[in-house]
């Protein structure tokens, strides 16, 4: 026994299937970017610790923590 349905009754449902597959579609192809960011900063950090983990990220600038604590004038306001 086979069933027929007319295009004009069929479309609202291929057309509702369609958007949430291509939805679906769309969430899935934006985790794989970002997981692929990811995985190609992890690897940039990976190759930085195995070839230069005695050197420092960053060379030079002021050591902030041997600065004083900022104290606001009294006086101001």
């Amino acid at each position: 026994m086979t069933q027929h349905i007319s295009m004009e009754d069929a479309f609202p449902t291929f057309q509702k299937k369609t958007t949430e597959l291509f939805e679906a579609n769309l969430l899935l192809q934006a985790q794989i970017d970002v997981q692929g960011r990811e995985l190609a900063a992890l690897r940039e950090e990976n190759e930085r610790l195995k070839h230069g983990a005695s050197e420092p990220e960053t060379a030079g600038g002021p050591d902030l923590a041997a600065q004083p604590p900022y104290q606001p004038d009294s006086d101001r306001g």
